[in-house]
């Protein structure tokens, strides 16, 4: 009879140990998902300004026409989403657009951001007048975003832009103001 209760003491032990182990488990997998949610990437969310926006259907733009378009952004950092709007002017030249890369006009579409290289105010078409102004600081650019006149240091920056299944996505990028080298930055 003496060797009866340590065999049951090992047995409620080991049982002791198994559930203590279980619950550990229980609290720890949700815990550290919580915390290496952080580090786990998102296809399109590689960092700020690297995913594209929806712009809308190619048949919405007129062709010849400058058209102001605002596009809404979710940027993820970490647990934090934050929403942004950008404001981008787009042309359709005619009716075959090509991808294009930053800086390049594609054969079909342009795409321009609607801020200002100098101080970052926003660009106005003027269709009369055939250009963009900056109503800050007087800058014009032409009607294909090249400066020409005023304070701002280079021409209108260029944005890439995919067309998938008949629309429109635009990469936002920004870029330094006030320099006369378009430089990307981040946010």
């Amino acid at each position: 009879m003496a060797n009866a209760s340590p065999n049951r003491r090992g047995f409620l032990n080991f049982l002791t140990n198994l559930l203590i182990a279980v619950i550990v488990l229980i609290v720890a997998i949700p815990a550290l998902g919580y915390f290496l949610a952080p580090l786990r990437r998102k296809t399109g969310t590689e960092g700020s300004g690297s995913s594209f926006s929806d712009a809308g259907p190619l048949s919405d733009f007129p062709v010849g026409q400058w058209r102001l378009v605002t596009l809404e952004m979710v940027q993820e950092d970490g647990w934090k989403k934050t929403r942004a709007r950008h404001a981008v002017w787009i042309r359709r030249q005619g009716a075959s657009p090509v991808a294009s890369a930053p800086g390049e006009e594609s054969k079909g579409i342009t795409v321009l951001t609607s801020i200002c290289p100098h101080l970052g105010c926003p660009i106005n078409w003027h269709p009369e007048q055939s250009q963009f102004v900056c109503p800050c600081h007087g800058g014009v650019f032409s009607a294909d975003g090249q400066r020409q006149s005023g304070p701002p240091p280079r021409n209108m920056d260029s944005l890439e832009f995919e067309v998938r299944q008949d629309r429109l996505w635009v990469r936002w990028q920004d870029f330094k103001i006030g320099v006369s080298e378009r430089i990307p930055v981040s946010v």
